[in-house]
């Protein structure tokens, strides 16, 4: 872990502590050492630094790739963990950084949805977590956030600003190391990122179980 990841960590916990009640259990459940595949459901953008500041090990993670041509911007990013990904399209530079990151040991943390969910209910997952994990023969931990849709960053008057509803409890909950084979548990990868995606969401509150809330989705 870098001695400039461990700094940026101490302000980022004196934030996370001011603006929210944040309730977490399950953090021993991350491996100690070699790659881990850390997924996760995904509510905000400001998701990676509470998960980073939570966990003792560095989390690696992708952000979108204009974020880094701000130069400031940049720079603090790949500091803090992050690497670059082209959204829209198959990334296969973004991908082989990740499958390197995983094969020299480091956690990779990936939102299996691909994007934030805007009712803060789960979505569909996509297969890159899974397609990760096998390749890399790598565990996926599932991991769920619940209450930082409260902290998103709204634009007002042209300008991102935080939208902080009173002081939100956001609540983190981690499940046990899920193994892969090198096809993808289940069967077929989409099998397998539906089966990584239900044990994220069995990590959540029912309010937050999205297309998942039906009787009997759950089952694990």
């Amino acid at each position: 872990m870098t001695s400039f990841y461990d700094a940026h960590r101490v302000p980022l916990r004196l934030i996370y502590t001011i603006l929210t009640t944040t309730h977490a259990q399950g953090i021993a459940n991350m491996p100690k050492s070699g790659g881990v595949v850390l997924a996760c459901n995904h509510l905000s953008m400001l998701d990676p630094w509470l998960l980073g500041v939570l966990f003792p090990r560095m989390l690696r993670f992708m952000a979108k790739e204009e974020l880094f041509q701000i130069k400031p911007l940049g720079w603090y990013l790949r500091k803090a963990g992050a690497f670059p990904v082209r959204r829209g399209e198959s990334d296969r530079t973004a991908i082989r950084t990740a499958e390197a990151l995983l094969r020299d040991g480091n956690v990779v943390m990936i939102f299996p949805e691909g994007h934030r969910s805007d009712t803060a209910g789960a979505q569909a997952a996509r297969a890159g977590a899974v397609l990760l994990a096998a390749r890399t023969n790598s565990p996926i931990l599932p991991v769920g956030i619940a209450g930082t849709e409260k902290l998103r960053l709204k634009k007002v008057e042209g300008r991102s600003r935080l939208a902080l509803l009173s002081r939100p409890d956001v609540y983190v909950s981690v499940g046990k190391p899920i193994v892969l084979d090198s096809n993808g548990k289940g069967g077929t990868r989409k099998a397998a990122a539906e089966q990584v995606m239900r044990s994220i969401v069995a990590l959540l509150p029912p309010s937050y179980h999205g297309i998942y809330r039906e009787e009997g989705q759950l089952t694990i």
